[in-house]
């Protein structure tokens, strides 16, 4: 520590957490640069998912994530995180300006940064135990400090109408086959720092009323033998407007949430799918949320059947291809993904 800052093995252990954030199809479309006090994130123009995310809704939602659990990373080490978000409009990469001050850890910063790396994103469906009313409270109240507002969705007809839209983005994604191509470079992995694992992805068909996962390739993830109808908990999560910031605060309050979950035993994971097509996210905004918001993805929240077998960590890129130089002209140079030079 030097004139009250913090050293960059601290930095660097709150972005290695930081980077533990899920995104869309484990693309990790971040960079970070950090300089003394200040640490900056960025978006990573060459992992934007083109045809999966057309206005980089995705990428905005995966980087929020990533900013909340950096933040939480460095107040358990003891640094508050002072975040001025999209401060540059003449630089719309920089998504985030950072500077770290002391802190006095916490006995719940320290709780909530452990939750990171037991978290997962759990495909598989869940047992039918009904959330408790205090767990709903605390998962709402993380969403709201973050400017999120967490609306479950409980009643006949919100559920039919989230189903309905599901199901119906899934169909005008299987009859785009550049949507395939782009899906198919991405998953089925399986000795690979990014992309989604084949031990991670599940295959299994819809059943009547229960949202269906996206069909990643090769999924090698088996279903609990008893399992029934998925008994997940479905809740959408809204903000007031739709701009950009309001998609990165949205990751943020999603990242809050998860992380609550894992805090209180629940398992959990983000769908986008049903959001990344203008008819079927305004189908949401109109029939499940009643125009009250803008929908930014949807959570399945649960307890998982008794005797399920814990999932291994999705691997990460290492923290040397996440960190640029003070001097690094961003977008110069950066290492390009093996999937995208082949298209």
């Amino acid at each position: 520590m030097d004139q009250g800052l913090p050293d960059t093995y601290t930095v660097k252990a709150a972005i290695a957490l930081a980077v533990r954030a899920p995104s869309v199809h484990n693309s990790q479309p971040w960079a970070w640069c950090l300089s003394g006090r200040q640490v900056e994130l960025r978006a990573d123009p060459h992992r934007r998912l083109h045809h999966a995310d057309p206005e980089s809704r995705d990428l905005l939602l995966s980087c929020g994530g990533a900013l909340h659990h950096f933040a939480v990373a460095a107040a358990a080490l003891g640094w508050a995180a002072q975040i001025h978000r999209l401060p540059d409009p003449h630089d719309p990469g920089l998504l985030a300006r950072i500077e770290l001050v002391p802190h006095d850890t916490r006995d719940a910063d320290i709780a909530l940064s452990a939750a990171i790396p037991g978290r997962r994103s759990d495909r598989r469906r869940f047992d039918d135990r009904p959330l408790s009313l205090r767990d709903g409270v605390f998962l709402a109240t993380s969403a709201a400090a973050h400017g999120g507002t967490l609306r479950t969705v409980g009643d006949d007809a919100h559920r039919t109408a989230l189903i309905t839209a599901a199901a119906e983005a899934r169909g005008l994604h299987q009859a785009d086959p550049d949507y395939g191509i782009e899906l198919a470079a991405w998953s089925g992995r399986r000795y690979s720092p990014d992309g989604v694992p084949a031990r991670n992805a599940v295959s299994r068909t819809a059943r009547a009323r229960e949202l269906g996962a996206r069909e990643f390739s090769e999924p090698n993830l088996t279903e609990p033998s008893d399992s029934a109808v998925d008994g997940a908990t479905l809740a959408v999560l809204a903000t007031a407007g739709d701009d950009r910031l309001d998609r990165l605060r949205a990751g943020e309050a999603a990242s809050a949430v998860l992380l609550t979950a894992t805090q209180l035993g629940l398992a959990s994971c983000v769908i986008t799918e049903p959001l990344e097509l203008r008819s079927t996210r305004g189908l949401i905004r109109d029939c499940v949320l009643d125009g009250r918001g803008e929908p930014q993805l949807v959570l399945r929240i649960g307890y998982l059947p008794e005797g399920s077998v814990p999932l291994p960590a999705t691997p990460r890129r290492p923290l040397g291809d996440v960190l640029l130089p003070v001097e690094h002209p961003y977008g110069v140079g950066l290492p390009i993904p093996a999937q995208l030079r082949r298209n």
